[in-house]
């Protein structure tokens, strides 16, 4: 199995596809913070956000 080469602005770092069901589950924990990610593409960034949103408001 090979990997595929990030961009330079993320040396050091894993690229990672999860569901958004473990994303929530990550950051409801406290594990994952919006901040700790970064180099993310448009898909990823949505998908993010959504959660984020979707969190926030279920929170209330």
């Amino acid at each position: 199995m090979g990997f595929k080469q990030v961009s330079e602005g993320c040396t050091g770092k894993a690229q990672v596809e999860i569901s958004t069901v473990l994303l929530a589950q990550l950051i409801i924990s406290g594990v994952l913070t919006g901040n700790d990610c970064r180099c993310l593409d448009n898909n990823a960034r949505k998908t993010l956000w959504q959660s984020l949103l979707s969190l926030s408001v279920a929170e209330q």
